[in-house]
């Protein structure tokens, strides 16, 4: 399968390594893709490439928007929205605004969210809110010193909601909770607040959370 990732920080470099660890050809697309030839250099990956947002967005048959929650709506419009039609969007981002310092607070109030938002910026994607509760390096392989942490996620589309399921199997998740629409996507960016606070609290950034039933 054919990745775009749109986004060059640290989690689309991640998820860009999980994608090819599991056979797929991924393109990173960004404002300036100079900045990433030493990267580029270093995975040393014939199917990794990188380009603007515009060109990973027409390369990609899923794509994935990983970028900071100010520049998501510039980077979709660099991208073209028509681009994302009829594709699984997997949304990582978090609606955080650093204004006033960390830790960050929400950007965007209920009931409305981040996830919503990339939704009707992309009316016409099938987008998935996922992997937004957990830092960069536990997306890929989430095997932790106390056990394996579950993954929540939330769509509009169920065969989207599939897709990303079994691409976090493939990267060793054991548990995926479907949380309905993405109306429910403002719950995991809390969550994902939560994950935040604790960290800044504890200077801590290994954990994550696991649903426990009896």
């Amino acid at each position: 399968m054919k990745v775009g990732i749109i986004g060059s920080g640290n989690v689309a470099q991640t998820l860009a390594k999980g994608f090819l660890s599991s056979g797929h050809n991924v393109k990173l697309g960004t404002r300036s893709p100079e900045k990433l030839g030493e990267w580029l250099s270093e995975v040393a990956n014939e199917n990794l490439s990188v380009g603007s947002n515009v060109e990973a967005a027409e390369f990609g048959e899923l794509l994935v928007l990983a970028t900071g929650w100010e520049g998501t709506k510039n980077a979709i419009e660099l991208a073209n929205a028509e681009n994302f039609a009829g594709k699984v969007v997997i949304d990582v981002t978090n609606p955080l605004d650093f204004s006033a310092g960390p830790p960050p607070k929400l950007a965007v109030q209920y009931p409305e969210s981040g996830g919503e938002l990339v939704q009707k910026w992309l009316p016409d994607a099938n987008v998935v809110k996922a992997f937004n509760t957990v830092s960069a390096h536990i997306m890929i392989h989430p095997h932790l010193q106390e056990g394996n942490p579950d993954l929540f996620i939330a769509g509009n589309d169920d065969q989207a909601k599939w897709v990303v399921t079994e691409i976090a199997t493939e990267w060793g998740w054991e548990n995926v909770h479907d949380l309905g629409d993405m109306t429910n996507a403002y719950w995991l960016e809390t969550f994902a607040m939560l994950w935040i606070y604790f960290g800044f609290r504890n200077n801590h950034w290994t954990h994550a959370f696991k649903l426990l039933m009896k």
